[in-house]
């Protein structure tokens, strides 16, 4: 699989995140600095609220920025049989009734794209699954969930 088009997918979910993000801060922002949000009284807290939520929505535009960065400053790795898994790989793991394709990075976990046909989900290294492939290789066996490694690339 080309890893330059995978990276390109991922990166493309993660600046339109970006963006919904930034314009929802801005837009909640804006809304909670309106004249029509104005304090009525000592327990009318609409402004607040809505400045609360845009801070919110702000992080997460940053945490989507911080993993663009992460993405693009990744260097991709070629592995084969004999390669311990780590950052970059692409790894089919066997479960009982299917096989999933997972994509090792430094962030955006849980993301999922499909390139040349295959399903893939970013798995970061510090989720649970993640944290069992590091180090393993081909023909591996994780115990929680029981699964195989049956393929990386």
């Amino acid at each position: 699989m080309n890893k330059n088009l995978l990276i390109q997918a991922i990166s493309e979910i993660l600046q339109r995140n970006f963006e919904s993000q930034m314009n929802s801060s801005k837009k909640t922002r804006a809304d909670g600095n309106d004249s029509q949000s104005k304090s009525e009284g000592k327990y009318d807290t609409r402004s607040i609220e809505e400045n609360y939520l845009a801070d919110g929505f702000a992080r997460q535009a940053q945490a989507a920025a911080g993993a663009m960065t992460a993405f693009k400053c990744m260097p991709l790795r070629n592995f084969d049989r004999t390669t311990p898994i780590d950052l970059s790989a692409l790894v089919q793991v066997g479960f009982k009734e299917e096989s999933v394709w997972f994509f090792l990075a430094p962030a955006a976990g849980g993301t999922e794209v499909e390139v040349e046909g295959k399903r893939i989900t970013v798995l970061s290294p510090e989720s649970p699954l993640g944290s069992q492939l590091l180090g393993l290789k081909t023909g591996g066996l994780i115990h929680s969930p029981a699964a195989k490694i049956l393929a990386v690339e």
